[in-house]
């Protein structure tokens, strides 16, 4: 079925309007059930800090992976049947969460929500560029990330209110709701939009050879090892920041609410941070992001209070600001022409492995330095994200003097 939808006023197509409606809901869904699923598996399920760890690290690392291989399947089966299995997953996923207590279950329930993601970002991504025309799609964009935004909002916010009025238990039921509400839209409104390209779509194999190649690229691989330092220490205020805040801070402090200090200072910065770092090297703004975040990391340990938390949550913002937009400018530059989407792909290998280390990395830290009873040392832990951020921005700075000093080289 093609997208016979007629414009909105503004000339963008109306189907783009109901694909980001469908990702503000996923993004509340997953952002409600996120920001404290890290207390949720400990306080609820009754998972240790390790293991705790580990789970949501092996979930972020499935949730980055999939879309490479989801939304090849995604081309083939149409993108409007991979929504349908992508908001199914997504409801039956939450609502296992919801009524399940076993570990192994729940941990399977945690990788179906990746894999639903995994269906369903692709589709979203690539509705923005088969509905919009060159001279519009920045402006799709554009709305896509205003509404991840939102979601991401509103999933905190909801969750909050529902925690403090209901218990943490209760939290989840949000998520269900809301990932109910997109499969809705999608079965509702949702239309097959045509493909932009004649071109015959490659097989797997294909892919995966091409995959192979950009793999044996060593400065390529470098830069993708070196950079998920980042991804390990932003993860962090989903994998342990909950957790200080209740055991070291406050009982009743609202994560959720400090949360909301990133797209807060996104929204309200993002231009100017945009400004400056178009004026540098991408591999100098991503240093100069790894260091903010790490001293974000130390910031929080260092300032134990709400305070230190907003001041710290602020900081790795700004980091963020300056990371995203070079991260994906430089990752695109090592593609080869007709093969950018392959290279975009493996952008997303950086985030997975920081968050599965990180995951490792603070359920052990959580358990030596923030034990729920017994005497605890939080800043040791702050300070050791800190450390593992800075040393990933040395290693940054010696592989970008490295590849310039090749480039003058190869130019002179």
């Amino acid at each position: 079925m093609s997208d016979t939808i007629p414009p909105a006023k503004n000339g963008l197509p109306r189907l783009l309007y109901v694909a980001n409606g469908i990702e503000l809901f996923e993004r509340f869904a997953f952002y409600g059930m996120y920001v404290g699923l890290s207390r949720y598996l400990t306080n609820v399920i009754g998972l240790g800090d390790v293991e705790t760890g580990d789970a949501m690290g092996l979930m972020r690392l499935v949730a980055q992976l999939a879309p490479i291989v989801c939304g090849f399947i995604a081309d083939r089966i149409t993108f409007r049947i991979s929504l349908l299995v992508a908001f199914a997953s997504y409801v039956a996923s939450y609502s296992a969460l919801t009524v399940v207590r076993t570990p192994s279950l729940v941990v399977l329930a945690l990788l179906a929500t990746a894999v639903a993601g995994g269906f369903m970002k692709p589709v979203i991504m690539g509705t923005v560029v088969r509905t919009t025309k060159d001279h519009e799609r920045k402006a799709g964009f554009a709305l896509f990330y205003r509404m991840v935004n939102l979601g991401s909002v509103l999933g905190k916010s909801s969750a909050y209110l529902v925690r403090r009025s209901f218990g943490l238990s209760a939290v989840l039921v949000n998520s269900i709701v809301a990932a109910a509400i997109a499969l809705g839209l999608t079965v509702g409104l949702f239309k097959e939009p045509e493909s932009q390209s004649a071109e015959p779509k490659p097989t797997f194999l294909t892919a995966l050879k091409g995959y192979w190649v950009a793999l044996k690229n060593p400065l390529f691989v470098t830069a993708l090892l070196t950079l998920s330092g980042f991804f390990l220490m932003s993860e962090q205020f989903y994998f342990t920041f909950p957790k200080y805040l209740e055991r070291h801070i406050s009982k009743d402090a609202p994560y959720e609410i400090i949360g909301l200090m990133n797209p807060l200072v996104i929204a309200l910065f993002q231009g100017r941070v945009g400004e400056l770092s178009k004026r540098m090297r991408p591999t100098t703004a991503m240093l100069l992001a790894m260091l903010i975040g790490a001293g974000a990391m130390a910031t929080m340990g260092l300032l134990p209070s709400l305070w230190g938390a907003l001041i710290a949550g602020a900081m790795f913002a700004t980091a963020e600001m300056f990371f995203a937009p070079n991260y994906y400018s430089y990752i695109s530059a090592f593609a080869p022409e007709g093969q950018a989407g392959l290279y975009m792909g493996l952008s997303f290998v950086p985030s997975g492995i920081g968050a599965w280390i990180g995951g490792k990395l603070s359920g052990r830290l959580i358990e030596r330095y923030l034990p729920a009873t017994g005497p605890r040392a939080p800043l040791n832990m702050w300070l050791i994200y800190a450390a593992v951020g800075a040393g990933c921005a040395v290693l940054l700075a010696i592989y970008a003097r490295f590849v310039h000093r090749a480039e003058a080289q190869r130019v002179g």
